[in-house]
């Protein structure tokens, strides 16, 4: 199961993903990330804190927000990730795409 919230705090927009972001939630999450892809004025925080497992698709989305935030001079915020899923990231060189917080 995985499920994405959206709300606006301190100036960014922040996505909370709980669950497993695999190859069956990535058409969702995709879905629930549309109203990010329509903003260019603000970072954007995500919450990872419930987030149990993600795959590559999982990955693409996260690059693709990554392409567009940074293309409008602003930052993708990573928060709460589990060890397993900071590897992930790391292998995948995601972590010196993103700022990454505790």
């Amino acid at each position: 199961m995985f499920k994405i919230t959206l709300s606006e705090q301190d100036e960014k927009l922040v996505a909370t993903l709980i669950g497993d972001l695999d190859n069956a939630a990535s058409t969702e999450a995709a879905r629930g990330f549309e109203p990010v892809f329509e903003r260019t004025d603000c970072n954007v925080l995500i919450d990872c804190t419930e987030l149990n497992y993600i795959s590559s698709s999982g990955l693409r989305i996260l690059l693709n927000l990554y392409k567009h935030t940074h293309s409008n001079g602003h930052w993708v915020i990573l928060k709460g990730i589990s060890d397993d899923i900071r590897e992930v990231l790391f292998l995948g060189g995601f972590t010196q795409l993103f700022i990454i917080e505790d």
